[in-house]
């Protein structure tokens, strides 16, 4: 394999040279910068680009912290974020973050010093942490958010509308002719419970169905906490929902999952519809009517934005959210109640 001593070799000049005209430097005559690149071309040489970072100081990676990356969602955006890096040519640094660990200053500055990062994106909940956006300021690290509750004057922020998706979706099902909806929620305090619990209350509301509390559980977005809840909401023949809305798909699959279990069945006993749309709504029989994140595009959006920044500012021109289109995927797992 050629290496940056064969080029300058073959090309009859420095290695210094070799250096200036693959880092664009100024002055380099033309006729040397042809002569380079053809000697390049005809060794099929392939500069480092670890070692080009190192030289010019600027990093090639952008880093993503990770909760639980065996999630749907933050498995879905890690997979989205990999190849808007690789279109950009860039590479993805990921972390295993904990910020509820006394010890996450210490993980986040440990994370940043081995990374070399200097952008980095933010996912939730992480993306709401203003603890966290104050120490990405100290270490002078730009970022993005994914879905954040809010924008950040400091940062970009894309996301969709979620409360406006999980309305549409309750819809769906009130179009349908349920009103007897229960809906599992995510964790308290993370912005996606909040957002998407309003979405459904909402479209209740605004159809003059009063929620049954007893129908609105805490799943906090796992398999095991959602089975639980459908389990105590189901339990009852003569009083169920006819139909549930869970604020993830692995929460909607638990739901089918305890459905099936009681012998119900889905959609002929219980519509489920989740939020998300990661592969295990598609992987579930019957296959989940959902809400789909526009999930490359966040990526896409995030990385180009922090890539395309401005070299003299470390400041978006704006704190506003970017807001992505989503989608309602029909699929089986809702219909028409058959009593109420």
């Amino acid at each position: 394999m050629a290496n940056i001593f064969d080029v300058a070799k073959k090309a009859g000049v420095s290695i210094k040279t070799v250096s200036r005209v693959l880092n664009n430097a100024p002055n380099v005559r033309q006729a040397t910068q042809d002569k380079v690149r053809a000697s390049m071309m005809a060794l099929d040489y392939q500069p480092s680009n670890a070692a080009r970072e190192l030289r010019s100081g600027r990093s090639k990676s952008i880093g993503i912290l990770l909760g639980d990356p065996s999630s749907g969602f933050q498995a879905r955006l890690h997979h989205a974020a990999l190849q808007a890096c690789s279109d950009a040519g860039f590479f993805l640094t990921v972390g295993l973050f904990d910020e509820s660990a006394d010890d996450w200053a210490g993980q986040l500055d440990d994370f940043l010093s081995r990374s070399r990062v200097e952008n980095m994106i933010l996912v939730p909940p992480l993306c709401d942490s203003e603890v966290l956006h104050a120490h990405m300021r100290d270490r002078g690290i730009s970022f993005g958010l994914i879905s954040p509750s809010r924008p950040v004057p400091d940062a970009y922020s894309i996301g969709m509308d979620e409360q406006q998706a999980a309305f549409d979706i309750t819809m769906h099902l009130i179009r349908m002719g349920h009103r007897q909806i229960g809906h599992i929620t995510g964790p308290t305090g993370h912005v996606a419970t909040g957002l998407r619990l309003a979405g459904y209350q909402a479209a209740l509301a605004e159809s003059g169905i009063q929620p049954n509390p007893d129908w609105v559980r805490p799943g906090k977005f796992h398999f095991r906490d959602a089975q639980i809840c459908a389990e105590r909401m189901l339990a009852n023949r003569e009083e169920r929902p006819t139909a549930i809305f869970a604020a993830n798909d692995e929460m909607a699959a638990a739901v089918c999952f305890t459905a099936n279990s009681l012998g119900l069945d889905v959609p002929r006993d219980l519509s489920v519809v989740g939020f998300d749309d990661v592969a295990i709504a598609t992987t579930i029989w019957p296959p989940l009517t959902t809400v789909a994140q526009p999930f490359n595009a966040m990526a896409d959006a995030a990385i180009r934005l922090l890539v395309n920044r401005p070299s003299e500012t470390r400041s978006p021109p704006d704190s506003s959210i970017l807001q992505l289109e989503y989608q309602l995927k029909i699929r089986s797992s809702a219909a028409p109640p058959i009593h109420q």
